[in-house]
Parts: structure tokens; C-alpha cells; sequence
């Protein structure tokens, strides 16, 4: 089969699933979130996909494939928990790189490990990292078959590569929906000198929607229903920001003078 629609494939089928694990994780089971009780969409983009997971399985089928024939032959079981372990690592890797991206040149922080022991940056720690080792452990001893045989379904029924580009023509538009939203974003990030979490920034969103609707009676709606992305920078960045970038030369040369 195309290399490419394998790619395509998995990518498509990785970020759906990733999607609705991390869903249901933050629900329930993340030490953080679960508190909040609350179902919040778990991506930056607003369908049901988180790329990252996309990659990821990519990553893990390519790894699946991996042997290491010095263990094979005399331990096989060692040879499985060090191919786990670079299956973690390199989704360790990916996560690392992907946040600093995010942080470094949309000063946009996607998800945020910094109340977690061991982190770097707030990117990765040594928790989330155990939590990648299981799942490439599961995907080794459970998943890698099945997607095998998915591809091989795929090859003999390339009909269904249609709605694998239905999926694409959605990621796309949604794709240039939410880049649109993270260049105002980020817009404002720079105006105010911070790096926003973006998970904080968008549980407050959701507490001022909800925060309207209490407050909304028949046609009337309350202030907050309607304010501006600028006015939610100026009331709560308290709230959603990571750090400060620097600080503008005007403000050095202000601090000079009042020296």
C-alpha cells in the first residue's frame, strides 16, 4: 500500500483516538483537571483530534518494527521493556519539542505540567513520561497487530480512503480557523509580555460563558456575554499566564530615569 495514505492513515486515526483518551483522562483521572469535574475539549483545535497523538502512533508503528537481536536471542522479555522504553522516550521527545514551539514562538503554552513533580518547563515530567511508557506498552503488546491488519483492510478496500480525505478536508479548514485564532492570541501575548496557558485561558473563557448565562435573563444578556478577547487579557491574564517574556526597552529606559 502507499506509503503516503499509510501515513495518512495512522495520523488521522491517532488523533482521533489520542482525542478521546485525553478526554476521558482529563475527566477523570488527571490529578489536576479531574477536580474541575468538567468536560472541556482537550485540543487547541476545535473538532475531536489532537495531532500530537497523530504523530505519536506514526512514531510507535514505526517502532513496533524495531528488534534488538543481542536481547532477542537471550532475553526477550528485557528486549520488550527497552523497546517500551524508547517508544516513551521518543513520545517524551515529541511532546518536548512540540511545547517548546509553542511556547517559544507563539508563546502559547498548550498544556501545562508545572504543578507535577520533576517537570522541565512546565512540557514534560517524569509522571506523564510512565504514563507514555504504558501506552507504548500497550500499543506494542495489543494495538500493533490490530493496526497491522487495519492496513491491511485499508489495501484491499481503498474505497475507504475517501473518508480518510473527508477527514483531512475538515482538519484543514479547522486547521486555518484555529491558527487565525492563536496569531490574536498571540497578538495579545506579546502586548501584554506573557506566555498564556492555554488551558487556563480557556477554562476562564468557559467560566465567563457560563458566568453570562447565569446572569442572562430573557433578552437580556449580561456584560460579560459579550467581552472581548482584550477585555479578558486585562481582568484575568493574572490567571492564564505562564511567565513574563521581557520587558519592553521603554519600561528599561522608564526605570532609568526614575533612578
Amino acid at each position: 500500500m502507499n506509503k503516503l495514505l499509510i501515513i495518512l492513515f495512522l495520523f488521522s486515526s491517532g488523533s482521533i483516538t489520542g482525542w478521546i483518551i485525553e478526554l476521558f483522562f482529563r475527566r477523570y483521572l488527571d490529578p489536576v483537571e479531574s477536580k474541575k469535574k468538567k468536560w472541556v475539549n482537550p485540543g487547541f483545535f476545535v473538532g475531536p483530534y489532537l495531532p500530537i497523538y497523530g504523530s505519536g502512533l506514526i512514531i510507535l508503528y514505526l517502532l513496533g518494527h524495531i528488534s534488538i537481536p543481542s536481547l532477542n536471542a537471550t532475553h526477550p522479555l528485557l528486549e520488550k521493556l527497552v523497546i517500551f522504553l524508547i517508544m516513551a522516550a521518543s513520545m517524551t521527545f515529541i511532546e518536548f519539542v512540540t511545547g517548546m514551539i509553542f511556547i517559544n514562538h507563539f508563546h502559547l503554552q498548550l498544556w501545562d505540567y508545572s504543578s507535577y513533580r520533576g517537570n522541565i518547563k512546565g512540557v514534560i515530567c517524569p509522571l506523564f513520561s510512565c504514563f507514555w511508557y504504558a501506552l507504548a506498552a500497550f500499543y506494542y503488546l495489543v494495538l500493533h497487530d490490530k493496526v497491522l491488519g487495519a492496513l491491511d483492510w485499508l489495501s484491499r478496500n481503498l474505497a475507504f480512503s475517501f473518508f480518510i480525505g473527508f477527514f483531512y478536508g475538515i482538519f484543514l479548514l479547522d486547521v486555518i480557523y484555529s491558527l487565525q485564532l492563536m496569531v490574536k492570541i498571540k497578538a495579545l501575548a506579546d502586548e501584554y509580555q506573557i506566555v498564556v496557558k492555554f488551558t487556563a485561558y480557556k477554562s476562564k473563557l468557559i467560566d465567563i460563558r457560563e458566568e453570562a448565562k447565569e446572569r442572562s435573563y430573557f433578552f437580556f444578556s449580561s456584560r460579560l456575554s459579550s467581552i472581548s478577547p482584550r477585555e479578558v487579557f486585562d481582568r484575568y491574564r493574572e490567571n492564564f499566564s505562564a511567565k513574563n517574556i521581557v520587558l519592553k526597552p521603554i519600561r528599561k529606559v522608564a526605570q532609568k530615569v526614575k533612578r
